[in-house]
């Protein structure tokens, strides 16, 4: 899900990049002492998920796991991931400098957005396991619009590329949402204080 440098157009990268230049101020602002190391964990997960990639017919898929991140860590999911992609396109040249600001909107937003939609009273009526499957089924969800969103808006000839990402992550999106659903159901039973926090 990372887009490479120079695949956008100047206009997008500054627009979108600039949405998190100020999500990413926000995030460091209201950074507190206690929570500089569950958002490093949470770097480190998004680091080494996103890391193992699985064949998968055509293409590879890899775990994100930004729903998980999302509701531990909240806006600091902005930092968390921004250290992450910044140690991933210098040290294993996955997206790039330039595109940081991009794949960043693209993976952080949704973990703020899902978030907000855990505390939500909607999901307070949810069962367990639908609402942690739900979790990380609309985290990478919403990363993959996010993705093809600014790839099909971006230049015309991303469209048909576009649907063909969405297409194939639907499978990511799945395994994202059983994967979550078995890792906060351990949390919850383990750890249930850094959930509720």
């Amino acid at each position: 899900m990372h887009i490479s440098d120079g695949v956008l157009t100047l206009e997008t990268t500054v627009v979108v990049s600039a949405f998190s230049l100020v999500a990413l101020a926000k995030a460091v602002k209201d950074l507190k002492n206690e929570d500089i190391s569950l958002t490093s964990v949470a770097s480190a997960i998004f680091f080494i998920a996103s890391f193992i990639h699985i064949p998968f017919g055509v293409t590879q898929i890899h775990l994100i796991l930004l729903g998980v991140i999302g509701i531990l860590i909240s806006w600091s999911s902005f930092i968390a991931i921004f250290v992450a992609l910044l140690l991933q396109a210098l040290l294993l040249g996955y997206g790039g400098i330039a595109s940081i600001g991009v794949n960043l909107f693209i993976m952080a937003t949704p973990a703020v957005i899902i978030h907000y939609f855990y505390h939500s009273k909607l999901a307070s009526k949810l069962h367990d396991k639908l609402k942690f499957f739900l979790v990380g089924f609309l985290g990478t969800f919403l990363a993959t619009l996010f993705l093809t969103g600014i790839l099909y808006f971006s230049k015309e000839e991303y469209n048909y590329a576009a649907i063909t990402i969405f297409s194939v992550n639907i499978i990511t999106m799945i395994v994202e949402g059983i994967v979550s659903m078995f890792l906060l159901l351990f949390i919850k039973k383990t750890y249930p204080k850094i959930l509720e926090a």
